[in-house]
C-alpha cells in the first residue's frame, strides 16, 4: 500500500485542530452590532415595508395661492361684480370671471382644471365625470399686452361655467392654472363655491353673554329654516362654518345647533360663536400715480418704475372706535389717468410702515386682506427696521384702491390677533360669511346648501 505522506497531518496540528474544533461548538458572546442575523434583518425589513403600507399621506388642503412670483393681481368674482365673492348658483345663468397677470413680454398658453372639494378643503371622492359636463381640462384662450406702462404684463382672464364645462354638483370648488400639458406645474389656485341655496337663514349679530366682552367682541346667532323632506337628520348631516372677512384662521367650524324644530335649526351659544370685533379696515388708493393721493407720502419713478412710500399707520390699539367706510377688506383695481384699467393700469412698489419700539419676539405681524388673496401669506409679512424703529413691507401692487389690515400671528397661537394693532369694538361693520354643508347618508361629498353673506350692521 502506498501513503501519500505529504496529505497526511502533521502530528503537531492534531491539538490545534482539536482546539478550534470546540471553538467552534462553544456558544459565543454577540455584540449590539451582531445580535441580528442576515434572515432576522430581512424580516425586520418585510416589516418596515409592511408598516409603510398602512402609512398614508395628509392630503392636500387647497387655498388660495400663487406657485408663480410672475403671477399678480388674481381676482375672481361673479361676472358683473368685481367687489363678489366667488360663488354662483348651481343649475343657474350666473358665471365666474377669473384675471391675473404675467409680468413677462411674452404671451404663454394656459390651461386650466377643475376639482371639487370636502368642506375642509381636501379633494372630494368624486371623479371628474361626477361633478362636470364637458371637458376636464380647458384652456384660457382670452389675453392682452399690457400698454401705457412702465411694467410690462400680460393681462388673461376666462370666464367659466362655459360651453365647454359646465358644473353638475354644488360644494367647494379650486379652479386650477397651470402651463399648457404641465398640470405637476400649477402656477396659481383659487377657491369658489357652486350654491344650491336652498335653505334660508335669520342672522343676528349682538352684544356677547359675557359682560367683560360686550364692548369689544360680537356674538353670531342664527336660525336655519330648512325643507325637511329634502334634509336627513339635519342635526348630524349639516355643518355650518361661520367666517369674519373671509379669514380662515378664526373661523367657527364645529357648531351643532342648540335646539332642533319642526323644520328649524336653531343656534344660540354665549363663546363657540364670538368673535373679535376688531376695527374697520385702513385703505390706501394708488388709482393715480400723477398725484399724491390722501395715504400717499411720496412717488418716485426715476428708475423706470414706480416706487410709492405711504404714510405710516398708527397703532389703534387703545384708541377710540372711528367709523369709517371700508369694503371690508376688498380691493379694486383703477387708473383715473386711463380707459382701461386692466391693461393701463401700472404697478408699483410700494412700502408700508407701522411704528414700533421694538420688535416682537413671539411673533409676527402680517398684512391682510383681498390683497394678500384672503391668507395669512408669508409674502405680505412685515420686517422689523430697527433704523426707523418700525415694521415695513414693500409689496408690488398694481394700481387701484386697497383694503388691508394687520393681524399678529403668535409662534404659538392657532389664530392671528387682530387686537394687537388695530384694536378692538362691538360697533365695527364686519361681514360674516355663513356656509352650510350637507353630507347625504348615501353621497360621497359636501352639498353647499347655503352661502349667505351677513353685515353686522344690518343685523344688531
Amino acid at each position: 500500500m502506498i501513503i501519500n505522506n505529504k496529505n497526511k497531518p502533521s502530528i503537531f496540528l492534531l491539538p490545534l485542530m482539536l482546539l478550534g474544533m470546540l471553538y467552534n461548538c462553544t456558544p459565543k458572546a454577540v455584540s449590539t452590532e451582531e445580535r441580528f442575523t442576515t434572515t432576522e434583518t430581512e424580516n425586520t425589513a418585510t416589516i418596515a415595508a409592511e408598516k409603510e403600507e398602512f402609512f398614508e399621506e395628509e392630503p392636500t388642503l387647497y387655498k388660495n395661492l400663487t406657485y408663480n412670483p410672475k403671477i399678480k393681481t388674481v381676482l375672481l368674482y361673479k361676472k358683473g361684480s368685481v367687489l363678489s365673492d366667488p360663488v354662483i348658483r348651481l343649475n343657474s345663468e350666473e358665471t365666474l370671471e377669473l384675471r391675473f397677470d404675467e409680468l413677462d413680454r411674452d404671451i404663454d398658453t394656459y390651461q386650466y382644471k377643475i376639482i371639487h372639494c370636502n368642506a375642509d378643503w381636501t379633494q372630494s371622492g368624486l371623479t371628474d365625470m361626477d361633478y362636470i359636463n364637458g371637458f376636464d381640462e380647458n384652456y384660457i384662450d382670452n389675453n392682452k399686452y399690457s400698454f401705457n406702462s412702465y411694467q410690462s404684463y400680460v393681462h388673461y382672464w376666462v370666464e367659466f361655467p362655459n360651453e365647454n364645462i359646465q358644473l353638475t354638483k354644488s360644494g367647494n370648488y379650486i379652479i386650477v392654472v397651470y402651463p399648457e400639458g404641465e398640470e405637476q406645474y400649477p402656477v396659481l389656485t383659487q377657491k369658489f363655491y357652486v350654491t344650491e341655496n336652498s335653505m334660508q337663514i335669520l342672522p343676528k349679530v349682538k352684544y356677547p353673554a359675557k359682560l367683560d366682552d360686550k364692548y369689544y367682541r360680537q356674538e353670531v346667532d342664527f336660525t336655519l329654516s330648512y325643507d325637511k323632506l329634502q334634509v336627513i337628520n339635519p342635526y348630524s348631516n349639516i355643518k355650518v362654518h361661520i367666517e369674519q372677512n373671509h379669514r380662515t384662521d378664526n373661523s367657527c367650524t364645529e357648531l351643532t345647533p342648540n335646539f332642533v324644530k319642526e323644520d328649524q335649526l336653531i343656534y344660540n351659544y354665549e363663546e363657540d360663536n364670538v368673535f373679535d370685533g376688531g376695527n374697520e379696515f385702513r385703505f390706501i388708493d394708488i388709482s393715480t400715480l400723477k398725484n399724491y393721493t390722501q395715504r400717499v407720502l411720496s412717488i418716485d419713478d426715476r428708475n423706470g418704475s414706480y416706487k410709492v412710500k405711504l404714510k405710516p399707520d398708527i397703532k389703534r390699539t387703545y384708541k377710540k372706535y372711528l367709523e369709517t367706510g371700508d369694503a371690508n377688506g376688498r380691493l379694486f383695481i383703477k387708473n383715473i389717468d386711463g380707459f382701461d384699467h386692466n391693461l393701463e393700469s401700472d404697478y408699483a412698489y410700494t412700502t408700508f410702515t407701522i411704528p414700533y419700539s421694538r420688535p416682537l419676539n413671539k411673533g409676527d405681524l402680517y398684512i391682510y386682506g383681498q390683497l394678500s388673496n384672503w391668507e395669512i401669506d408669508n409674502a405680505y409679512r412685515l420686517k422689523y427696521d430697527y433704523d426707523a424703529l418700525a415694521y415695513k413691507a414693500e409689496i408690488y401692487l398694481k394700481q387701484g384702491v386697497y383694503n388691508y389690515t394687520y393681524l399678529y400671528v403668535s409662534d404659538t397661537a392657532k389664530s392671528a390677533d387682530i387686537s394687537l394693532i388695530e384694536g378692538t369694538h362691538f360697533d365695527t361693520e364686519n361681514e360674516y360669511i355663513f356656509k352650510v354643508y350637507y353630507k347625504d347618508p348615501g353621497e360621497f361629498y359636501d352639498r353647499i346648501l347655503l352661502y349667505y353673506t351677513a353685515n353686522s350692521r344690518d343685523n344688531f
